[in-house]
């Protein structure tokens, strides 16, 4: 009945809704299929493991063989049994290659059919419902299906506890998440370099671990001697493990975000919870059981009905035994709470009565505060750029060591009692626990409060200790690249030498002042890290001195290597010509002096090298040689001279076989000039007067390098101490082409300039250039004249160009007026009604075409327009000016004091500049030409005024209100004089708006030429006056000291 009732209550619950209401996605259970980007990815993404793995099998009420005995019938032929188990939506066998292709999965009635205990996996069969056949019943048949190999974690019985089955997953899960994160950590930590910096286990600790494991007894040193090497390897890599995994957790710790993805292992249960519930309790269990064993009486271990139970002597054997327990487990617990406290007080002892202020004193090697026995901790001392401190924070040893304090206590909190253990044949639903010690007990309390304590007062004499070493934080956190940079280069050695000398001094200081390690209480303090950095870092300094230095040196060896390279480079050139040769003999002359003057920076330098020796300095062997070479260039310098001179006197000679042979050339060359510039007076046909004026410029070209050649020959002849040659007759020859180069250059430009003046548009002509050059032609002309006296062909070709420019020059003033900037289409109409011709400024308008239109005869019409558009161009630049001007002139609109408000600073400059151009104006109104702009010069005319009447009354209003402001600011003031009060609160109003208006628009000729402002300011003025004579009225009635009201 037990069984039925059991079957129904089974049948009733719906497993896949217990899942869901646990939160498990069923597809979790199957392993993940890897993708192609997990084959790459750094590590895979969860789940990756097989649930099964992880399934405890303690969860299983019947073994496989018992599952399996259920179907076993009476005639020896098995059935399946009913079950659920995970399998894919369609029939394909499922492959255990996770690279296969994933498929869907869902839980199917099937029945079990075999086990395997090699693969420890059930055989079962799908099972589906055939809707075409029934049963005698009235059900729809069942048909077997596809046939799978599944793991018992995917297998649920019917005739299981679905509950039960749903924790075992929900367990199986929770363990595999557990494994897998722990499984990247451990990997994460594996992979992480050592980095430099880190703290390595130093030489004593493991030569204290050596010793004692030599000294353990019965163990043969030989064998440790065989593997020594490799068992400190293993030691270190561990040690440096221990503190890559450190780093890790405080690089998770502080950067949670980053990264999310490890979680870092969970604490594990104390050993005392773990050993009591997988060793002492099952141990407990096995003696009980094995010694009641055979006995079928009151003790019979097997009973399986409580009420037989409670009546045998058995129930009152289990009573004594969880009494006893409960007792050696409450010993235990206040046993081992009593030896962690005295443990620590021990240690603690010398430092109880430390105070807060404790400063630890110059002695950093020799510790007054040592515990009776060891110390407990092991803490490394840290210096960086944060600061002096310790490689645990201190803080944490009191808060680490109270909550193992109440680990411990909870540890034994969990105990089950063992009847369920020992009676398996009765069913007992909830296991009871053992009682033991509890954290809120007075006893339990006292303990925690002085290990709290004790701990407290422990890390004063650290903290004291770490502050002693605040002093070395600049050394330690010191950059040397840093320090050489601020590095004076000019340093002598002997200044170099006492700094170097300091460093090292200080070195062998801190090696006698700092310890390896110290004991300070419960703390083991390892120093030897900070030490041997600040040692290195002395010796790095005094290393690095001596390299910048030797660096520097390095430099001047080559900078002189440099000079004497440079020096005989200059002296193996090949002079081109005598000019070279003779500058080159005047500068060999002074390296004797030169040498003498490099002898002393190089003695300088070998000198410093000598030096260097004192700190057994180890010179670079490229050094070395730069060094020797130097000290040879002077006397290979010396030998190469001596070479050279007997060069030069060789290179002279064949200088001078030069020269005769260029002279005959160039005589040659001025005969042939001679005829060519006596062939110009042949020369009188205008047509070809672009022609000549190149040939002309290309003869002129040729009788200047004539000339420079003439004069490097004369000086060649003076350098090789030859007879100088007179070459007059080149200096002639230039004088005698010039008025052809005059004539011919001239008449090409005008035939030019005349062509381009008729033709181009007006628009590109400058009248300006046009007659400067035709002043330029007419003077060049005159002089061709006087020059061609002799020459009558040449001369008529200039008294025929004279004319034609005398003819042109009566046009220039015609040029003047049409191109005069201040010709409007006004003018232009004015010029037609008064020659009685249309004529328009046109873009393509050209001079031959006013030429044609007859502007020759009409002169004085012209000139008379010009005129007048000349003087109103004037009065428009005028004006034009005057409003540009005003443009950029600003109020300084500054804040007054605390008032909120604004005030202006005195405008002089504003003054000054209306002053001028109102003078401007009233002489621009007086003039004749005024009639086109009378409108705009009536505008600027008011706007002027406006503006000045506004600025004087603005200063004016300005002047009372600074006067009142301060004397109506006091509430006092006000109530006494109520009416002046509100009078004056009612201007104040209007001046803030006024004010407002002028800070955000502070241009003047924008805000000023404003007939309201001007209306407000009167306004203001005679509301200040009204509030004035009120105040003066009061002053007089009360006879009080107040400064004068000013008129």
């Amino acid at each position: 009945m037990f069984i039925d009732r059991r079957r129904r209550e089974f049948l009733n619950l719906d497993f896949e809704q217990l899942l869901a209401d646990k939160g498990i996605d069923s597809t979790l259970l199957v392993p993940r299929h890897l993708s192609k980007s997990d084959k790459h990815a750094a590590a895979p993404e969860s789940p990756y493991l097989p649930l099964e793995m992880f399934d405890n099998e303690d969860y299983d009420c019947r073994t496989p063989e018992d599952w399996l005995a259920l179907g076993q019938a009476e005639e020896s032929h098995r059935k399946p049994i009913p079950a659920k188990a995970l399998l894919p939506e369609d029939d394909v066998i499922t492959s255990d290659d996770l690279r296969s292709p994933p498929s869907e999965y869902c839980w199917h009635l099937v029945g079990v059919l075999d086990y395997s205990k090699e693969k420890s996996q059930y055989l079962v069969e799908k099972v589906h419902q055939n809707s075409s056949e029934t049963d005698p019943k009235g059900m729809n048949s069942l048909v077997a299906g596809s046939k799978h190999w599944v793991p018992r974690i995917r297998l649920y019985f019917s005739a299981e506890d679905p509950r039960v089955f749903v924790e075992r997953i929900q367990f199986a899960l929770r363990y595999r998440e557990n494994t897998e994160a722990q499984c990247l950590y451990q990997l994460s930590v594996n992979c992480m370099p050592i980095c430099p910096g880190t703290p390595s286990i130093n030489a004593d600790t493991l030569q204290r671990i050596k010793s004692l494991v030599l000294s353990t007894p019965g163990f043969r040193p030989n064998d440790l001697e065989r593997h020594i090497g490799d068992l400190e390897k293993e030691i270190k890599l561990e040690y440096d493990w221990t503190m890559n995994r450190m780093i890790f957790d405080k690089c998770v710790m502080s950067s949670p975000g980053e990264l999310s993805h490890i979680t870092l292992p969970q604490k594990e249960s104390p050993y005392i919870n773990l050993s009591l519930r997988k060793t002492f309790v099952p141990t407990l269990t096995n003696i009980i059981r094995s010694n009641l064993a055979v006995n079928k009486g009151p003790f019979n271990v097997n009973v399986s009905r409580w009420d037989v139970y409670r009546l045998c002597d058995l129930s009152k054997l289990m009573a004594v035994v969880r009494l006893n327990l409960q007792d050696s487990l409450r010993s235990l617990v206040q046993d081992s709470l009593v030896s962690l406290t005295q443990l620590l007080l021990d240690a603690c002892h010398s430092l109880l009565a430390c105070s807060q202020d404790l400063v630890w004193g110059n002695d950093l090697i020799t510790s007054p505060y040592l515990p009776k026995k060891n110390p407990v901790f092991v803490v490394d001392l840290v210096l960086d750029q944060t600061g002096v401190h310790y490689s645990t924070p201190l803080e944490n040893f009191e808060t680490s060591i109270v909550a193992l304090f109440d680990q411990g206590v909870l540890a034994t909190h969990n105990i089950p009692q063992l009847d369920k253990f020992v009676l398996q044949k009765l069913v007992i639903h909830d296991v009871e626990l053992l009682e033991t010690v509890n954290l809120w007990e007075p006893e339990v309390r006292e303990l925690r409060k002085k290990v709290s304590n004790s701990l407290v007062q422990a890390v004063i004499p650290l903290k004291a200790y770490a502050a002693e070493y605040e002093k070395h934080l600049e050394l330690y956190n010191l950059d040397i690249k840093t320090f050489l940079k601020c590095h004076n280069e000019e340093q002598t050695f002997q200044e170099v030498k006492k700094e170097v000398e300091h460093h090292l001094k200080d070195m062998e200081r801190i090696k006698h002042t700092l310890p390896h390690s110290i004991v300070i209480g419960p703390f083991a303090v390892l120093v030897e890290p900070v030490r041997q950095s600040l040692i290195q870092k002395r010796k790095a300094l005094a290393n690095a001195l001596l390299d910048h230095f030797a660096m520097g040196l390095r430099k001047q060896l080559e900078n002189a290597c440099e000079a004497y390279n440079l020096m005989n480079r200059k002296l193996h050139e090949k002079p081109k010509n005598i000019e070279e040769l003779t500058e080159k003999r005047e500068w060999m002359k002074q390296i004797p002096e030169e040498l003498k003057s490099f002898k002393e920076p190089v003695d300088g330098i070998m000198s410093d090298y000598e030096m260097l020796e004192e700190f057994f300095y180890n010179v670079s062997d490229e050094d070395f040689k730069k060094k020797w070479t130097t000290i040879q260039w002077p006397q290979q310098v010396m030998s190469n001279m001596d070479a050279v001179v007997i060069q030069h006197v060789e290179d002279e000679e064949r200088f001078r076989k030069i020269q005769l042979a260029d002279q005959d050339s160039f005589e040659r060359r001025i005969d042939s000039l001679e005829m060519l510039v006596a062939g110009f007076a042949n020369h009188v046909d205008l047509e070809h007067a672009h022609e000549l004026s190149n040939k002309v410029q290309h003869t002129s070209k040729q009788l200047k390098e004539c000339q420079t050649m003439a004069q490097t020959y004369n000086t060649r002849e003076r350098l090789l101490g030859m007879p100088v040659t007179n070459y007059d007759r080149v200096h002639k020859l230039i004088k005698d082409f010039q008025p052809f180069d005059d004539l011919w250059k001239t008449t090409s430009n005008w035939l030019y300039w005349h062509e381009r003046w008729l033709n181009d548009p007006l628009s590109s002509i400058d009248p300006e250039q046009l007659e400067h050059n035709i002043t330029d032609a007419l003077k060049t002309m005159h002089k061709c004249l006087e020059h061609f006296k002799d020459i009558p062909d040449c001369q008529m070709v200039a008294n025929m160009m004279r004319d034609q420019i005398e003819e042109f020059r009566p046009y220039i003033p015609i040029f003047h007026w049409l191109r005069n900037p201040g010709l409007r289409s006004r003018h232009w109409e004015m010029l037609s009604e008064r020659t009685q011709m249309e004529m328009k400024p046109k873009a393509n308008m050209t001079f031959s075409g006013c030429l044609e239109l007859g502007v020759q005869n009409y002169v004085d019409d012209i000139a008379h327009v010009d005129e007048i558009a000349g003087k109103e161009y004037s009065i428009e630049q005028a004006l034009e000016k005057m409003e540009h001007e005003w443009l950029t002139v600003h109020f300084d609109v500054l804040p007054y004091k605390e008032t909120g408000t604004y005030i202006l600073k005195s405008p002089d400059e504003v003054f000054q500049l209306l002053d001028d151009h109102i003078v401007m104006m009233q002489s621009i109104s007086l003039s004749p030409f005024k009639k086109t702009f009378e409108g705009r010069i009536n505008t600027l005319e008011n706007k002027l005024n406006m503006t000045r009447d506004v600025l004087k009354e603005w200063l004016t209003c300005q002047r009372s209100w600074l006067y009142l402001e301060p004397i109506f600011s006091s509430d006092d003031i006000n109530q006494q004089l109520p009416v002046e009060g509100t009078t004056y609160k009612r201007m104040d109003q209007t001046w803030r708006r006024l004010m407002k208006t002028a800070f955000d628009n502070q241009k003047v000729i924008e805000l000023c030429p404003d007939a309201t402002l001007l209306a407000k300011l009167k306004m203001c003025s005679k509301l200040l006056e009204q509030v004035q004579k009120g105040l003066g009225g009061y002053l007089e009635t009360k006879g009080d000291s107040f400064p004068q009201i000013p008129s």
